[in-house]
């Protein structure tokens, strides 16, 4: 790729936001959704490794050794007392949890039409979610608002931040990340008004966004993939091109291969973060030379890897407007790290740094794009980054050209 000026191109990019937004079709957000409880990990290092609970001490262990080495993603663990003791001892904040959540969080704020997929409607759930999401309700996509809460709420998913440069324990941590701990195995949302009222949207709609199976760890996955895999159907059998798979990391790789299986033929798209790409297809080679056959292999005309400082994908579609839809993804993340929250995209600041991207490659049907980053070293928080990316990229991805078509 030709060298490129990156903040200019994303000063242009945040100037002209608001004409793709004014394209947007609608986003439909699922599978996955629950309450995020947050903590620092490095205020809670000292606490969860001095406690006289075992079980506290080991999970501060593998908590620790993962953020010493920079290693994110999610782990599953064992301890059934877990959420009452970190509640008790640490008091966590909580916070919107779930791909398909934070997806339709930034797209109802930027005022992207955006569905999201909700079963469980309890109290603590609806209170995380911001009034201008549209659920589906009684057959029409109504605002969360306006619908009253029921049901009990569900366990909890505890996320740990850690910061890069700041110590946890006796080593500074290489990279900005977060840890999600999960002590239970939730389903994902079987929200029979959402696959509906969706179904009846599709041939106008943008994109539709599968995610969450890998919170199911060993509970009923095959029976979540099949709902999954069925409505899909019925999405593209209305008109809907892209139905993106966000992957999220899988307690085995035998579970995240039968959900990749699982929805094989459906999905148009696939998302992965940098490790859970390197998890899937370990190599010595960078990513744009493995990238491709990954894509033909996995029977999709997309696939997207997001890495702290770029972003690449191997698409069968236009290569410029991929690139462009990668940078709306990473401009929106990187506006959601400067300040803590969603907001509309603006220009990178001073303290973003960029650096040069993978490289590019041309061929008949497939063209491997990348763009750089606005990376923030020290950001105010990582959650929710990648799902914000997603929402980005599916926004560009789904807008409505001048004749009426995807562009």
């Amino acid at each position: 790729m030709v060298a490129q000026n990156w903040p200019n191109l994303y000063e242009e990019l945040a100037a002209r936001f608001g004409d793709h937004v004014a394209q947007a079709r609608w986003t439909f957000c699922g599978l996955g959704a629950c309450v995020d409880a947050t903590l620092s990990l490095h205020d809670a290092t000292p606490t969860l490794l001095a406690a006289s609970d075992p079980a506290a001490r080991s999970l501060g262990e593998l908590l620790v050794h993962r953020a010493e080495n920079g290693i994110g993603g999610e782990v599953r663990v064992r301890w059934d007392g877990g959420p009452a003791w970190l509640d008790a001892a640490l008091q966590p904040r909580t916070a919107l949890g779930g791909a398909g959540p934070h997806s339709a969080r930034v797209l109802s704020l930027l005022g992207a039409p955006a569905l999201l997929a909700l079963e469980h409607r309890d109290r603590e759930q609806m209170a995380h979610l911001d009034g201008d999401i549209r659920l589906a309700q009684a057959g029409a996509a109504t605002a969360a608002r306006d619908i009253s809460p029921e049901g009990t709420p569900r366990p909890r998913i505890y996320i740990f931040e850690f910061t890069a440069g700041r110590t946890v324990r006796a080593v500074a941590s290489p990279r900005s990340s977060r840890i999600i701990v999960r002590f239970t195995d939730p389903q994902t949302e079987d929200d029979a008004n959402f696959d509906a009222l969706s179904t009846s949207l599709a041939h106008d709609a943008g994109a539709g966004l599968l995610s969450g199976f890998n919170a199911i760890g060993h509970g009923d996955l095959d029976a979540a993939l099949a709902r999954a895999r069925a409505l899909g159907s019925r999405w593209q059998a209305a008109g809907l091109a892209l139905v993106h798979m966000e992957m999220g990391g899988y307690d085995t790789p035998a579970l995240r291969d039968r959900a990749l299986q699982g929805l094989r033929g459906v999905t148009t798209s696939l998302g992965f973060s940098q490790s859970e790409y390197r998890d899937l297809v370990p190599s010595d080679e960078p990513e744009t030379a493995t990238i491709e056959s990954a894509a033909r292999r996995l029977g999709v005309n997309r696939l997207c890897i997001h890495a702290d400082t770029w972003a690449m994908s191997a698409t069968c579609g236009d290569p410029d407007g991929e690139r462009e839809a990668l940078m709306a993804g990473c401009l929106l993340a990187s506006t959601r790290a400067a300040l803590g929250r969603s907001a509309w995209p603006a220009a990178p600041g001073p303290a973003a740094v960029f650096e040069a991207p993978p490289d590019e490659q041309r061929s008949d049907r497939w063209n491997v794009v990348a763009c750089a980053a606005p990376y923030l070293p020290r950001p105010v928080t990582t959650l929710g980054l990648g799902d914000t990316f997603v929402a980005g990229t599916l926004l560009l991805l789904g807008r409505k050209t001048r004749n009426g078509g995807n562009t």
